[in-house]
Protein backbone atom coordinates (compact mmCIF):
# COMPACT_ATOMS: atom_id res chain seq x y z
CA UNK A 1 0.00 0.00 0.00
CA UNK A 2 1.41 3.40 -1.00
CA UNK A 3 1.39 6.27 1.48
CA UNK A 4 -0.51 9.41 0.55
CA UNK A 5 1.65 12.08 -1.10
CA UNK A 6 2.67 15.14 0.87
CA UNK A 7 -0.09 17.71 1.14
CA UNK A 8 0.37 21.23 -0.21
CA UNK A 9 0.90 22.83 3.22
CA UNK A 10 3.27 20.11 4.40
CA UNK A 11 5.25 20.30 1.15
CA UNK A 12 5.47 24.13 1.25
CA UNK A 13 6.60 24.15 4.89
CA UNK A 14 9.24 21.47 4.27
CA UNK A 15 10.51 23.25 1.18
CA UNK A 16 10.66 26.61 3.01
CA UNK A 17 12.67 25.08 5.90
CA UNK A 18 15.26 23.78 3.46
CA UNK A 19 15.21 26.69 1.03
CA UNK A 20 18.58 28.18 1.98
CA UNK A 21 20.44 24.88 1.72
CA UNK A 22 18.76 24.12 -1.60
CA UNK A 23 19.68 27.57 -2.92
CA UNK A 24 23.31 27.06 -1.83
CA UNK A 25 23.49 23.76 -3.69
CA UNK A 26 21.81 25.31 -6.72
CA UNK A 27 24.24 28.25 -6.71
CA UNK A 28 27.13 25.82 -6.69
CA UNK A 29 25.73 24.03 -9.73
CA UNK A 30 24.58 26.90 -11.93
CA UNK A 31 25.85 30.13 -10.36
CA UNK A 32 24.18 32.74 -8.22
CA UNK A 33 22.30 34.32 -11.12
CA UNK A 34 20.43 31.14 -12.05
CA UNK A 35 20.18 29.56 -8.58
CA UNK A 36 16.70 30.85 -7.83
CA UNK A 37 15.43 29.61 -11.19
CA UNK A 38 16.90 26.19 -10.50
CA UNK A 39 15.32 26.07 -7.03
CA UNK A 40 11.94 26.94 -8.57
CA UNK A 41 12.41 24.18 -11.14
CA UNK A 42 13.29 21.78 -8.32
CA UNK A 43 10.11 22.81 -6.48
CA UNK A 44 8.06 22.05 -9.60
CA UNK A 45 9.73 18.67 -10.14
CA UNK A 46 9.47 17.72 -6.45
CA UNK A 47 5.78 18.67 -6.40
CA UNK A 48 5.11 16.52 -9.46
CA UNK A 49 7.05 13.59 -8.00
CA UNK A 50 5.90 13.95 -4.40
CA UNK A 51 3.97 10.68 -4.61
CA UNK A 52 7.31 8.87 -5.11
CA UNK A 53 8.68 10.27 -1.82
CA UNK A 54 8.79 7.45 0.70
CA UNK A 55 7.11 8.50 3.94
CA UNK A 56 9.60 8.41 6.80
CA UNK A 57 12.55 9.14 4.49
CA UNK A 58 14.61 12.30 4.76
CA UNK A 59 12.86 14.95 2.68
CA UNK A 60 15.97 17.17 2.70
CA UNK A 61 18.09 14.44 1.15
CA UNK A 62 15.39 13.76 -1.45
CA UNK A 63 15.21 17.46 -2.38
CA UNK A 64 19.03 17.76 -2.45
CA UNK A 65 19.19 14.82 -4.84
CA UNK A 66 16.68 16.54 -7.13
CA UNK A 67 18.81 19.73 -6.99
CA UNK A 68 21.96 17.78 -7.94
CA UNK A 69 20.32 15.95 -10.81
CA UNK A 70 18.45 18.99 -12.13
CA UNK A 71 21.57 21.14 -11.74
CA UNK A 72 23.64 18.64 -13.72
CA UNK A 73 21.02 18.63 -16.48
CA UNK A 74 20.87 22.43 -16.39
CA UNK A 75 24.63 22.74 -16.89
CA UNK A 76 24.67 20.10 -19.58
CA UNK A 77 21.99 21.95 -21.57
CA UNK A 78 23.89 25.23 -21.35
CA UNK A 79 27.34 23.81 -22.18
CA UNK A 80 28.52 25.11 -25.57
CA UNK A 81 29.22 22.42 -28.13
CA UNK A 82 32.48 23.02 -30.02
CA UNK A 83 32.72 22.21 -33.70
CA UNK A 84 29.11 21.60 -34.60
CA UNK A 85 25.77 20.45 -33.39
CA UNK A 86 26.79 17.10 -31.92
CA UNK A 87 28.83 16.70 -28.75
CA UNK A 88 32.09 14.81 -28.95
CA UNK A 89 31.78 11.19 -27.79
CA UNK A 90 33.28 10.62 -24.38
CA UNK A 91 35.24 7.59 -23.32
CA UNK A 92 33.23 7.31 -20.10
CA UNK A 93 30.44 9.23 -18.49
CA UNK A 94 31.67 11.82 -16.03
CA UNK A 95 30.11 11.80 -12.62
CA UNK A 96 28.86 15.22 -11.59
CA UNK A 97 30.87 16.96 -8.89
CA UNK A 98 29.52 16.95 -5.36
CA UNK A 99 29.60 20.71 -5.19
CA UNK A 100 30.86 22.43 -8.29
CA UNK A 101 33.12 25.34 -7.50
CA UNK A 102 33.68 28.46 -9.51
CA UNK A 103 35.34 31.36 -7.71
CA UNK A 104 33.67 33.90 -9.99
CA UNK A 105 30.25 32.66 -8.91
CA UNK A 106 31.12 33.18 -5.26
CA UNK A 107 32.95 36.50 -5.82
CA UNK A 108 35.78 35.56 -3.48
CA UNK A 109 39.19 37.18 -3.13
CA UNK A 110 41.72 35.50 -5.42
CA UNK A 111 43.83 34.08 -2.60
CA UNK A 112 40.84 32.45 -0.90
CA UNK A 113 39.45 31.21 -4.22
CA UNK A 114 42.76 29.50 -5.05
CA UNK A 115 42.90 27.90 -1.61
CA UNK A 116 39.32 26.61 -1.89
CA UNK A 117 39.92 25.35 -5.42
CA UNK A 118 42.92 23.37 -4.19
CA UNK A 119 40.78 21.45 -1.69
CA UNK A 120 39.44 18.03 -2.62
CA UNK A 121 35.88 18.26 -3.92
CA UNK A 122 34.22 16.44 -1.02
CA UNK A 123 36.11 18.49 1.58
CA UNK A 124 35.16 21.74 -0.18
CA UNK A 125 31.50 20.68 -0.30
CA UNK A 126 31.45 19.74 3.40
CA UNK A 127 33.13 22.99 4.42
CA UNK A 128 30.96 25.31 2.29
CA UNK A 129 27.71 23.64 3.29
CA UNK A 130 28.68 23.85 6.96
CA UNK A 131 30.19 27.34 7.05
CA UNK A 132 28.23 29.18 4.36
CA UNK A 133 25.07 27.10 4.49
CA UNK A 134 25.17 26.82 8.29
CA UNK A 135 23.99 23.21 8.04
CA UNK A 136 24.67 20.63 10.74
CA UNK A 137 27.04 17.82 9.80
CA UNK A 138 24.24 15.24 10.05
CA UNK A 139 22.26 17.02 7.34
CA UNK A 140 25.34 17.50 5.15
CA UNK A 141 26.12 13.80 5.49
CA UNK A 142 22.65 12.95 4.27
CA UNK A 143 22.87 15.43 1.40
CA UNK A 144 26.26 14.12 0.25
CA UNK A 145 25.42 10.49 0.99
CA UNK A 146 28.41 10.02 3.33
CA UNK A 147 28.81 9.01 6.96
CA UNK A 148 28.59 11.95 9.37
CA UNK A 149 32.07 11.29 10.81
CA UNK A 150 33.53 11.42 7.31
CA UNK A 151 31.87 14.77 6.62
CA UNK A 152 33.10 16.15 9.96
CA UNK A 153 36.66 15.01 9.21
CA UNK A 154 36.56 16.43 5.70
CA UNK A 155 35.37 19.83 6.92
CA UNK A 156 38.01 19.88 9.68
CA UNK A 157 40.82 18.99 7.26
CA UNK A 158 39.55 21.56 4.76
CA UNK A 159 39.57 24.24 7.44
CA UNK A 160 43.14 23.33 8.46
CA UNK A 161 44.26 23.36 4.82
CA UNK A 162 42.71 26.78 4.27
CA UNK A 163 44.31 28.11 7.44
CA UNK A 164 47.73 26.88 6.30
CA UNK A 165 47.27 28.19 2.76
CA UNK A 166 46.13 31.63 3.90
CA UNK A 167 48.62 32.06 6.76
CA UNK A 168 51.07 34.88 6.18
CA UNK A 169 54.53 33.73 5.17
CA UNK A 170 57.05 33.96 7.99
CA UNK A 171 59.02 37.16 7.82
CA UNK A 172 62.60 36.86 6.63
CA UNK A 173 65.21 38.06 9.11
CA UNK A 174 66.01 41.69 8.56
CA UNK A 175 69.30 42.41 6.87
CA UNK A 176 71.73 44.37 9.01
CA UNK A 177 71.89 48.02 8.09
CA UNK A 178 75.00 49.38 6.38
CA UNK A 179 75.65 51.60 9.39
CA UNK A 180 75.82 48.56 11.66
CA UNK A 181 78.20 46.85 9.25
CA UNK A 182 80.58 49.84 9.28
CA UNK A 183 80.67 49.94 13.08
CA UNK A 184 81.57 46.30 13.45
CA UNK A 185 85.18 45.83 14.61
Amino acid sequence: MTAAPLGADEFAAAFARRGRALWLLAAAWVGRGDAQDLVQEVARIAWQKRASFAAGSDLGAWLAQIVRHTGANWRRKRRPVAGGDWPEPQARAESPPLLAFDADRWQLPDELARALQALPEAARAALLLHVVGELPFAEIATMLDMPENTVTSLARRARLSLRAALAPAPAAPAAPSTAALRRAP
